[in-house]
């Protein structure tokens, strides 16, 4: 009897020794699938990134142009594109190959393109009742060589060394090659009067000379930058476009080159 029961007793062992077995595989499995499974599944897509975002940011002041605005986008004239603003000074010489067309205007020598201009501002001056006419015009290389000659030799005259003299010649007579006057687009007005800036005419001129395309070349508040002395009477032609826009800006001719050079 007690042979039988340990036998009784010996299976119940055994059955659950292999239910606890198949338990413990289901479970396995189980934890095996699912690590499988994860393993498996593609992983979610992050959102798409345009070219645009993924470039470094732009500063807020300034956002970026696209590929049609930049090229749709168009600066006003550079000096290279526009002769009628060369830059002639202290530093700038006149080009060699500046186109001009020097023909005879009331006397004097000047380009063709100041013709029309000046003969428009002429009228609508003369219709508020004042006089205007040009001193002087276009001068050759040569003949500015001997104007700046000249200064020279009386400077010397009054006791200066050669480079002083040289120096304050520079001062009211641009040297060789450095003269307005040799592009043909330079008039000094009325009789070159050193008190110019206290008549009528200056006065016209300041309110109504860049709507012919005229600006005031050697301001009196500029002279540090163009390095030549206040001369009411010294106008140049730069066309209406130009000539507004220096106007607006309170530039002198250096400044706006070096303003249309910037915006390139």
């Amino acid at each position: 009897m007690r042979k039988r029961k340990s036998k009784v007793k010996m299976f119940f062992l055994s059955v659950g020794a292999l239910v606890a077995a198949a338990v413990t595989t289901a479970a396995v499995s189980t934890v095996f699938i699912f690590t499988m499974e994860q393993a498996s599944a593609k992983p979610e897509e992050a959102p798409a990134v345009s070219e645009v975002e993924s470039e470094p940011a732009f500063s807020s002041a300034q956002p970026p142009k696209s590929g049609a605005a930049q090229a749709n986008a168009k600066p006003e004239e550079s000096p290279a594109e526009d002769d009628r603003i060369v830059l002639v000074n202290y530093a700038e010489t006149m080009p060699e190959d500046f186109h001009r067309n020097i023909v005879n205007l009331y006397g004097v020598d000047v380009d063709e393109r100041i013709v029309e201009p000046f003969q428009q501002m002429q009228a609508a001056a003369q219709a508020d009742g004042i006089s205007l006419w040009i001193s002087s015009g276009y001068r050759s290389v040569q003949r500015q060589s001997e104007l700046f000659d000249r200064a020279v030799e009386e400077n010397l005259g009054n006791g200066m060394g050669q480079q002083q003299a040289e120096a304050v010649a520079a001062l009211s007579v641009a040297r060789p090659g450095c003269s307005e006057h040799n592009t043909g687009l330079a008039i000094d007005l009325n009789g070159v009067r050193e008190n110019f800036d206290t008549t009528p005419e200056y006065e016209w001129l300041t309110e109504h000379a860049a709507e012919y395309g005229f600006i005031l070349r050697y301001p009196e508040d500029k002279q540090e930058i163009t390095k030549i002395r206040f001369e009411p009477w010294h106008y140049r032609y730069v066309g209406v476009e130009h000539a507004k826009a220096m106007q607006e800006r309170h530039f002198c001719l250096e400044e706006y080159v070096e303003y249309l050079e910037n915006q390139r």
